[in-house]
C-alpha cells in the first residue's frame, strides 16, 4: 500500500485522502483485536496505532526514494545520541529531515492548541497536577535535541498529524492558521512544518467515516516535493 502511494504521487495524483482512509483502517483493525475475548484468553496489549502509522509513512518515503533514485536511508525509531526520532532520513550519511508522526496529539494538546493550554493552565492554578507549561518546555526541548544531535536546523524537523479531533472542541473557534501559528510559537519552528492531513477540525479517524468528511489538505504532498529537492 505504501508503494502504491509513492507511485501515485509520482504520477501526479493526490494521495492524502488515501492516507487518511488507511489511518481509519488502522483503527478498525485495532477494534477487531479488542473484540476477541474469552474466559481462557486475556491480554493487556492491543495494536499500537502510532507505531503502525510510523511504519507506513516510513515505507512511503522508502519507496519514493527507490522510485526517484534518491538513495535516502530511512531510519525508523533508530537511536543515536540517546534520542530516537520517529522517522529520520539520511542522504550520503547526513540527516536531511526528521518527521515526528502523531496519530493523535493526546496528552500534548497544550503544545498545539492555545485554547487547550488556557483550560489546562486554569485547572493547574486550581490544584490540578498537570502543568502545561512544563509539558511545552519538555516537548520543545525534545525537538531542540534533534537539531543538536543531528546537526540540522528547525527547517528540517516536521510534525505529521492526520487530524485535530482530540484537541479541537465544538465550542472552539480556532482556525487552522491559528493552530499553525500557535504551534510555531510553542515549538520555535516554521508554521509550515506542521503537516495536517485534513482541514476538518472535528474529524475523528477512530470512528466510522465517509469520504465527504475527509477534506484532505495538500500538506503531505508539499513535504514530499520539498524533500525531493534535497
Amino acid at each position: 500500500m505504501a508503494k502504491r502511494i509513492a507511485n501515485n504521487f509520482i504520477a501526479g495524483d493526490s494521495i492524502t485522502e488515501n492516507i487518511l482512509k488507511f489511518v481509519n483502517e488502522l483503527y478498525d483493525s485495532a477494534k477487531v483485536g479488542q473484540s476477541f475475548k474469552s474466559s481462557y484468553f486475556e491480554t493487556a496489549y492491543y495494536a499500537h496505532i502510532s507505531s503502525e502509522l510510523e511504519s507506513y509513512i516510513a515505507r512511503i518515503f522508502y519507496h519514493l526514494s527507490e522510485l526517484k533514485g534518491k538513495k535516502w536511508k530511512i531510519l525508523l525509531r533508530r537511536q543515536q545520541g540517546k534520542t530516537a526520532p520517529d522517522l529520520r532520513i539520511e542522504k550520503e550519511g547526513k540527516t536531511i529531515a526528521i518527521i515526528e508522526v502523531k496519530a493523535k496529539v493526546g496528552w500534548i494538546q497544550p503544545f498545539f492548541s492555545e485554547q487547550c493550554y488556557k483550560v489546562d493552565k486554569e485547572r493547574f492554578e486550581k490544584g490540578s497536577s498537570f502543568d502545561s507549561d512544563a509539558l511545552i518546555r519538555k516537548s520543545k526541548q525534545q525537538l531542540t535535541k534533534y537539531s543538536e544531535t543531528f546537526a540540522i536546523t528547525n527547517d528540517d524537523i516536521f510534525l505529521f498529524l492526520p487530524a485535530l479531533a482530540l484537541m479541537h472542541r465544538k465550542k472552539y473557534n480556532t482556525t487552522l492558521e491559528e493552530y499553525r501559528s500557535y504551534f510555531s510559537q510553542t515549538s520555535g519552528f516554521p508554521e509550515e512544518n506542521l503537516f495536517l492531513l485534513s482541514e476538518n477540525k472535528s474529524l475523528d479517524l477512530s470512528l466510522v467515516i465517509e469520504g465527504k468528511e475527509l477534506f484532505p489538505t495538500r500538506d503531505f504532498e508539499k513535504l514530499l516535493d520539498k524533500l525531493l529537492k534535497k
